[in-house]
């Protein structure tokens, strides 16, 4: 895995956590345990941590950073999808943020929130608990469905068995 120490900090892995080789964690980054992040992924804490908690995933492609002053926190069982950006926002439990979406500065998303495929988050923005936000700028369009949020326990699991299977059987080959 590209890890780089970044001013005397380096990104905090532990062995029960997965990063791809073509992944690059620089800096202040914390990983929480059964945690996936996926090729291509750029987790920059060059500036501020960025804590990602337990058993959460950060699939292809997908960009995360802090600026001065500030920090990105990622809290337990949360799905990052593909080609996301994340820029200096609290992402609480329990929350799936779909593929393509922006989420931007000092956004905070409680617990069980969704945000819609390919959505803008607006600076600032509070989502409520259990709310699913769309759109460019994201608005609140629904509620989460008890169906949705099982359909979000399945995916986190699912990505903790791919996480065990890249441990035990990835291996580069020529």
């Amino acid at each position: 895995m590209a890890l780089y120490e970044f001013e005397g900090k380096r990104p905090q892995v532990p062995a029960d956590s997965f990063v791809h080789p073509n992944a690059v964690l620089i800096g202040n980054v914390k990983i929480g345990h059964e945690c996936m992040i996926a090729p291509g992924v750029s987790i920059r804490a060059d500036f501020s941590p960025i804590i990602i908690g337990d058993r959460s995933n950060v699939q292809d492609n997908s960009v995360i950073h802090a600026n001065e002053n500030s920090q990105v926190i990622i809290e337990n069982d949360v799905t990052i999808a593909h080609g996301v950006i994340l820029h200096d926002v609290h992402i609480k439990s329990h929350c799936f943020i779909g593929i393509g979406a922006i989420v931007l500065f000092d956004v905070i998303c409680e617990e069980d929130v969704f945000v819609s495929v390919g959505s803008v988050v607006p600076k600032g923005m509070h989502i409520p608990a259990g709310k699913i936000v769309a759109g460019n700028p994201a608005e609140i369009t629904n509620n989460v469905t008890e169906k949705q949020k099982y359909m979000a326990k399945d995916g986190i699991d699912a990505y903790r068995e791919i996480c065990r299977k890249y441990i035990a059987t990835m291996k580069k080959f020529e």
